[in-house]
């Protein structure tokens, strides 16, 4: 059943100012030193330029617009986005319609961040004239009231232009009582869904405004993968409903993704020795401009210090795992923590897993900066036996920048060691195991260490309860 909205029912809502942006807040510093950062090493708008194009093809493989293999992408990049680079790649729907699709949004969001940085205002008439941009063809304002997509909640087709107009106005204000961006860019991007003020290109409008808010209030931009679609879809129904959390949520791992992008920037290889020369020296010398003593001293105790919580935190959890799975006396699983700190001799263990980890989320696992690892393993039986690894390394460029990743592996005993050790009864030998994966679909959490960090503790036990929860599903789809 439809319901019809007015522009009274869109505004700003002091429940926005409620959602946790404690997440955000953590990782805010790592972005603010990245920019100044790229800044001094005159590489921003380069890194500007090429976060722009990243936004573009995200947003549309998440529409089903356009789709670029990795390999194809990284051509088209390093060819400065030129149409010929695509000729020969696996692109849809063909390398120049796809091409033609991103240099459009391409275009609109160039000229969205022109305007945010000199904090000029959008009206209807200009956002209308980029969404056509966008899309490739005129766009008018709707005039049905129904929509295949969103059928349930949406203004009539009389209140269009008052409702945008009022948005539009409403945003204003909101940048002048100092509301943080985040939340007003969260708030417009789900009440445009709602106006859906065009016949088409809603979605690329919501993307558009979206990015403006946050460019305006100085923040790197939002981002979703294709996988993200129907959690996407299902966080804007629930928001429709009342429910802001998932969306919130989902907005601000998405303006994370955006920001480990940033953090692990780096440029394309330049075209003559002499340019690669000057760029090496600069970036050599700014890098040790910043490591004092006591700034590398104080980023050592705070890493020290995630690793302290992430123990406690863990071994909270297995005593109460350790009770709870215990279904008779004597039997059922048990869970034992495993760790590695910086200074073991067993913190590189995991160091192929995290490679790979990086790659499927995006950013750039910094190897040259300490890392380690903590482990629940479970132990259903003899022959079952498994482990939630949570990899703690560094993210990007940046020395300050720490990450907390979690995978989830089957460990397969392997069948020769266990024939050595039967033929040596008189020596006890370690059993040795190959960790296979299994699926757990849990990004990373990533914050500053620069600062102290007493408030880490409470994203960490969300994280690591909310990844538990998803290990624990899937070891119960292990039973049979």
């Amino acid at each position: 059943m439809s319901v019809t909205l007015s522009a009274q029912d869109l505004r700003f809502r002091s429940v926005w100012l409620d959602l946790p942006a404690l997440r955000w807040e953590l990782l805010a510093p790592s972005w603010k030193a990245r920019r100044e950062y790229l800044e001094a090493q005159e590489e921003l708008a380069d890194c500007e330029r090429d976060t722009i194009f990243g936004l573009a093809r995200d947003f549309l493989e998440l529409q089903g617009v356009a789709w670029f293999s990795t390999e194809s992408w990284n051509q088209y990049s390093r060819a400065s986005y030129e149409s010929f680079a695509l000729a020969n790649g696996s692109v849809w729907p063909s390398a120049e319609e796809a091409h033609r699709h991103v240099q459009g949004l391409v275009t609109a969001l160039e000229e969205l961040q022109k305007r945010a940085r000199a904090a000029q205002p959008v009206d209807s008439g200009l956002l209308s004239r980029l969404v056509s941009e966008a899309v490739g063809r005129s766009v008018d304002l709707r005039r049905d009231s129904t929509h295949r997509s969103f059928p349930a909640r949406m203004v009539s087709p009389e209140q269009v232009e008052t409702a945008l107009g009022a948005l539009l106005s409403e945003v204003e204000s909101h940048f002048s009582a100092g509301v943080s961006p985040v939340w007003i860019a969260a708030w417009v991007h789900h009440a445009l869904t709602q106006i859906r003020p065009y016949s088409d290109g809603n979605a690329r409008a919501a993307f558009l405004l979206t990015q403006y808010v946050l460019w305006r209030g100085g923040l790197p931009g939002f981002s979703l993968k294709p996988s993200q679609r129907v959690a996407y879809y299902r966080a804007l129904r629930k928001a429709d409903e009342g429910d802001l959390a998932d969306w919130g949520s989902l907005f601000l791992e998405g303006l994370h993704q955006v920001t480990l992008f940033a953090l692990s920037w780096g440029r394309n290889a330049l075209r003559s020795y002499e340019d690669s020369i000057a760029v090496f020296n600069r970036r050599f010398a700014g890098w040790r401009a910043r490591h004092d003593r006591e700034r590398s001293q104080r980023i050592m105790n705070n890493r020290y210090t995630v690793f302290d919580y992430m123990e406690e935190l863990l071994r909270q959890l297995a005593a109460e795992l350790d009770e709870k799975l215990k279904t008779e006396e004597g039997k059922g699983t048990r869970a034992l923590v495993a760790k590695a700190y910086p200074d073991s001799p067993y913190y590189y263990q995991f160091t192929s897993d995290i490679v790979e980890y990086a790659k499927r989320h995006g950013y750039y696992f910094n190897r040259g900066l300490p890392r380690g690892w903590f482990k629940l393993k479970f132990s259903l039986s003899a022959n079952k036996k498994y482990q939630l690894v949570f990899p703690l390394h560094h993210v990007g460029h940046d020395d300050a920048t720490l990450a907390v990743g979690a995978m989830l592996h089957f460990l397969e005993p392997l069948k020769y060691q266990q024939k050595r050790a039967r033929r040596r009864r008189a020596q006890k030998e370690k059993a040795v195991y190959l960790f296979a994966p299994l699926p757990l679909h849990m990004p990373p959490l990533a914050f500053s260490i620069e600062q102290d960090l007493p408030s880490v503790r409470t994203v960490l036990r969300e994280y690591v309860q909310t990844s538990l929860t998803q290990a624990l599903g899937e070891l119960a789809n292990e039973i049979y």
